[in-house]
């Protein structure tokens, strides 16, 4: 780790420097957006990386890169260990990092259905917005399913 903290502590200090906003139970404002909504979760995973998703539609790249920063800052420095099982230790801890991010979304989507399915229930109609916003989350169940298997 270096002396600028932990990549969430940089991330939240970088964020707020270029948006005067600070972060608030785990999300940011996107930088991109411009806007004062919370956006954007973030979350320190086991191994101190960062996990990130942006509920606006923008990538991890473009909001990190609204505040100076890039995907490599989203990881702790690393200490290389390229013996058989230094690699084998850092995939898996990769894979680990995969997966709690996959069920993160996961869970997050099943509440996007589940509030679907609700109005549904009640009769609702949906809107064009809630119709494409179902059809994303069944992209990213997906997608969450291809990272868990």
């Amino acid at each position: 780790m270096n002396a600028h903290g932990s990549p969430l502590k940089r991330l939240e200090a970088a964020h707020e420097r270029v948006t005067g906003h600070s972060t608030r139970h785990g999300r940011i404002t996107c930088a991109v957006c411009g806007t004062p909504s919370y956006k954007v979760a973030i979350k320190e995973a086991p191994n101190g990386s960062v996990l990130m998703h942006a509920f606006c539609g923008h990538s991890p790249a473009e909001v990190l890169g609204a505040v100076g920063l890039s995907l490599g800052d989203l990881f702790p420095e690393r200490i290389r260990d390229m013996t058989p099982e230094g690699r084998r230790k850092a995939r898996q801890a990769f894979k680990e990092t995969a997966w709690g991010a996959a069920l993160s979304v996961l869970a997050l989507e099943a509440d996007v259905v589940f509030i679907a399915s609700g109005m549904l229930r009640n009769a609702e109609v949906l809107t064009d917005a809630d119709h494409e916003r179902l059809g994303a989350a069944c992209e990213r169940i997906q997608s969450a399913k291809e990272v868990l298997q």
